[in-house]
């Protein structure tokens, strides 16, 4: 490999510069990604800070969300008129892979579980910062 060769292939392969974030930012990325993978487990995500009401998401919420968004979808180039009784025929029989199979359509995404994620990202970034507080009001 010649020198030039081998500069373009250091170049090409390097990594993105870190990106500075404040310990708060940190956190509440953190924080975010800890609720996501709570959502994307069935479960809800909930928090309470101190002398305030309940607040966060739940499994009835992100799935509303997420039947928002694939209702958005019916009718778009790809999408079966028959993709929603298919999943539910799917779903009642039990049969998952015919299941997966329509609900992947039905998201009309190239990855359905980016576009799960992405949604649930929605959902709690505008409680991050209350979310964070409150993890810190319950440490001390």
């Amino acid at each position: 490999m010649s020198a030039l060769q081998a500069a373009q292939w250091q170049y090409e392969n390097q990594l993105p510069p870190e990106v500075s974030e404040t310990p708060q930012e940190r956190a509440e990325r953190h924080w975010i990604e800890e609720g996501i993978d709570q959502l994307m487990r069935g479960a809800d995500y909930l928090f309470q800070r101190r002398m305030r009401p309940q607040q966060g998401v739940t499994q009835e919420r992100f799935a509303e969300a997420v039947d928002e968004f694939a209702m958005g979808q019916l009718g778009m180039k790809g999408v079966s008129k028959s993709v929603l009784g298919r999943l539910v025929l799917a779903a009642h029989f039990k049969i998952g892979s015919d299941a997966n199979a329509a609900a992947h359509e039905l998201m009309a995404v190239p990855n359905a579980d980016s576009m799960l994620r992405e949604i649930a990202h929605t959902l709690l970034l505008p409680l991050a910062k209350d979310g964070v507080l409150a993890q810190a009001e319950e440490a001390q």
